[in-house]
């Protein structure tokens, strides 16, 4: 029975309602819950462990953030987005031990005039895959089989170029723009969120002036060092220069992180505004938006940030605890 990284999905279903489960227990679901799904589920966890989305310690299972990351970007469809497809071939399959022979054969393939990786049917260069990392290849769809000649999905030829070049924590240029695109998304979603929230909260307390007057800074002016003009109290208004008493920084993460980046003039910022008298500055973080949350996953006041920080850093990683 052909062994599907579809089929993790399911796996990653069950553990998601748990912070960890019996292997046994989650077998006994996947036969009786799934039972309907025609899968090996004892070739499909093995796969899922190799691919690193879950582990298993002492008998009990529990999803890695590669894992949860996997999960969140599933749809409707009944088979892998193409979100997916790159997410699983960058994180799971390339370099990962576990499947050196699809490595070996990947680096087969040779660059040609126009940039793309080939591999000629000869004796000399064609090497055969087992049929197994043949249906892995084929489910993320990363060759594309021609007349003479085997190449490379486009989308992930730039991937696999720039590792070759640069090594695994090099970024394509293509790459780099996804993920700026993506944060600036987040981020105005995690900005809009908060406004609402703010709104939401204002309007049950019926304090109307600051309901109406709440507001979103940061985009016509990025070197304020916050994203929301906000208030703490019913009395709380505008100043001469426009500002509130409460100044909220947005944080974002599309997927299920408890980490966010602070850079250096947002803390500058925060330690001026932390200080001033009836004041606050305050970090809203929302983390999987892809849930469309109602409300932030944590609120931080500045002073409880504890950052090292070094003269000539500009950007800070932030890890939060979950509880």
């Amino acid at each position: 029975m052909e062994v599907k990284i579809f089929n993790l999905i399911y796996i990653l279903k069950h553990l998601k309602n748990s912070d960890e489960l019996k292997k046994d227990t989650l077998f006994f679901r996947l036969n009786n819950y799934e039972s309907q799904i025609r899968a090996n589920w004892f070739e499909t966890y093995n796969l899922g462990i190799k691919l690193k989305l879950f582990n298993e310690i002492n008998n009990k299972i529990q999803s890695t953030s590669y894992g949860n990351i996997f999960y969140l970007m599933s749809d409707n469809s009944s088979s892998l987005n193409e979100e997916q497809k790159n997410f699983i071939f960058k994180n799971g399959v390339l370099n990962n031990s576990s499947f050196e022979s699809i490595n070996d054969y990947l680096k087969l393939f040779s660059k040609n005039q126009y940039s793309i990786l080939e591999l000629y049917y000869t004796e000399e260069n064609y090497q055969e895959l087992v049929l197994k990392d043949k249906l892995i290849l084929s489910e993320l769809n990363v060759l594309n089989y021609e007349k003479d000649k085997i190449t490379i999905n486009e989308q992930l030829t730039e991937i696999l170029l720039h590792q070759k070049l640069f090594g695994k924590s090099e970024l394509s240029q293509s790459e780099y723009d996804k993920i700026l695109e993506e944060q600036r998304r987040v981020g105005e979603r995690g900005e809009e969120l908060t406004l609402q929230y703010e709104k939401k909260y204002f309007k049950q307390k019926k304090w109307n002036y600051q309901e109406k007057n709440v507001r979103i800074v940061g985009k016509k002016n990025i070197r304020l060092g916050y994203d929301v003009e906000s208030f703490l109290t019913e009395k709380s208004t505008l100043n001469y220069e426009g500002m509130g008493d409460k100044h909220i920084e947005v944080k974002s993460r599309k997927y299920d992180e408890f980490s966010f980046i602070i850079s250096k003039n947002e803390l500058k910022m925060g330690e001026i505004l932390s200080e001033r008298k009836n004041e606050q500055y305050l970090i809203y973080f929302w983390n999987n938006l892809e849930s469309n949350p109602t409300k932030p996953t944590k609120i931080i006041p500045f002073k409880e940030l504890k950052i090292k920080t070094c003269e000539n850093c500009l950007n800070y990683l932030v890890k939060l605890d979950r509880n």
